[in-house]
């Protein structure tokens, strides 16, 4: 069986705090053909998926979970456009920038509200699941984040699923349909 953790606050902040320089550790000053690099027809390259996150910094994450921390009477999210921004022509160097502001910001703002276990089961309406918690929500935001960074090396390898030859047969990040 697969090992679980349980979600705990203190122990997911850490990857959250962490994400911006593990993907600029990744990106940051590589030969543009590295960051460009996509895995095919609508497959996302790792200077869209920096684009990506700073979309979800802006109107994703902290946004819904003010909604669920005010629970007003509209508590419905708006909906997420996932595809925002994905095409800008700004320097990744600036892209990478922004991405580490706005992270470093929402990690405050969300260790300042000091949320208790009673505000992790709070809900929000999700347009497309319905009613989820804040521990669903800030789960779902460390996910996020882990299976970008994936998303990222393994796109960068498959660049390379030619120039290996043979070994391609001893790395099954080679050999695995795409998916986004």
């Amino acid at each position: 069986m697969d090992a679980q953790l349980k979600f705990q606050l203190q122990e997911a902040i850490p990857i959250l705090d962490r994400t911006p320089a593990v993907i600029s550790g990744l990106l940051d000053d590589l030969p543009e053909d590295w960051t460009r690099v996509n895995e095919g027809a609508d497959t996302w390259s790792p200077r869209e998926v920096v684009a990506h996150l700073i979309n979800g910094e802006r109107t994703d994450w902290i946004p819904r979970a003010r909604i669920i921390l005010k629970q007003g009477n509209y508590r419905r999210f708006d909906p997420f456009d996932r595809f925002a921004d994905l095409k800008t022509t700004r320097p990744l160097k600036e892209l990478l920038e922004e991405f580490d502001k706005l992270r470093s910001e929402n990690v405050a703002t969300l260790r300042g509200w000091n949320l208790k276990e009673k505000d992790m089961e709070l809900t929000g309406d999700h347009p497309e699941f319905g009613a989820v918690t804040m521990r669903q929500l800030l789960a779902t935001w460390v996910v996020h984040d882990l299976s970008h960074i994936a998303q990222i090396t393994r796109t960068m390898a498959r660049a390379y699923t030619q120039a290996v030859g043979p070994w391609t047969a001893y790395f099954r990040v080679l050999q695995r349909e795409v998916r986004q």
